[in-house]
C-alpha cells in the first residue's frame, strides 16, 4: 500500500469512528431508556462540572458559576467532552478486537482519576493517538466552519472563535483522556 492510499484509509477510519460516535445519539441501550453516547451519571458528573470550568473561561470576563447554568456552552462542551470519552472507547474496541470492559461506579475512584486527568492536562502530558489527532482535527474544523458565535452568546460576556476552538480541543482530548484513566486504573 503507498503512502497516498495509507494516508486516505487513516483518513477514512477517522470519518467512520466520528461517524459512528455522531450516531451513537441516536442509539439506545437495551433498556431503551438511555442513549449509548451519554456516560453513566457517576462518570457524567464529573465531565459536567468540568465543562462548567471550560464553559467559564471562553468568555470575557470569565462567567460565574450560576451564569454557566443552562446556557448552549456548558451543553455544547459537555457533549465535546462525552465525545472525547468515545473516541477512546471506539479506539479501544478496535486495539483490544472488542474486548469487554465496564465504568467504574465508586464515585472516590472517578474523583481521583478527574484529579489525575487534570494534572496531566496542567502539565501538558495528555496522552493522544494519531488516530484521535485526526478526529479531533474533523471536529473541529467542522466547528470552526459551521458553528456560529450568536449561539453562545450571553449578555456582558465576549467570546472569542479561538477561545472556543481551543476549549473545545481541550474538551475532547480531556474526555478521551479521562477515560483512558477510568479503564486503564480500573484494571489494574
Amino acid at each position: 500500500m503507498n503512502r497516498t492510499a495509507s494516508s486516505f484509509a487513516f483518513e477514512e477510519q477517522a470519518m467512520l469512528i466520528a461517524g459512528e460516535i455522531f450516531n451513537l445519539t441516536d442509539q439506545y441501550t437495551n433498556d431503551s431508556s438511555l442513549s449509548k453516547f451519554f456516560l453513566s451519571d457517576e462518570v457524567a458528573n464529573s465531565c459536567y462540572i468540568l465543562s462548567g470550568g471550560f464553559a467559564a473561561l471562553v468568555y470575557d470576563p470569565p462567567l460565574e458559576p450560576e451564569e454557566i447554568q443552562d446556557t448552549y456552552i456548558l451543553s455544547f462542551l459537555y457533549a465535546l467532552l462525552t465525545y472525547g470519552f468515545n473516541i477512546y472507547l471506539k479506539e479501544r474496541s478496535l486495539n483490544t478486537n472488542s474486548a469487554p470492559y465496564s465504568l467504574p461506579a465508586d464515585k472516590r475512584f472517578i474523583k481521583k482519576m478527574q484529579k489525575k486527568t487534570l494534572s496531566l492536562t496542567s502539565k501538558g502530558k495528555l496522552s493522544s493517538t494519531p488516530l484521535l489527532v485526526k478526529i479531533v482535527t474533523i471536529i473541529i474544523e467542522n466547528i470552526d466552519n459551521k458553528v456560529s458565535l450568536k449561539e453562545f452568546r450571553i449578555k456582558n460576556h465576549k467570546i472569542k472563535k479561538k477561545k472556543l476552538l481551543d476549549y473545545s480541543r481541550i474538551s475532547l482530548y480531556w474526555g478521551y483522556n479521562f477515560a483512558q484513566q477510568l479503564l486503564e486504573e480500573n484494571k489494574a
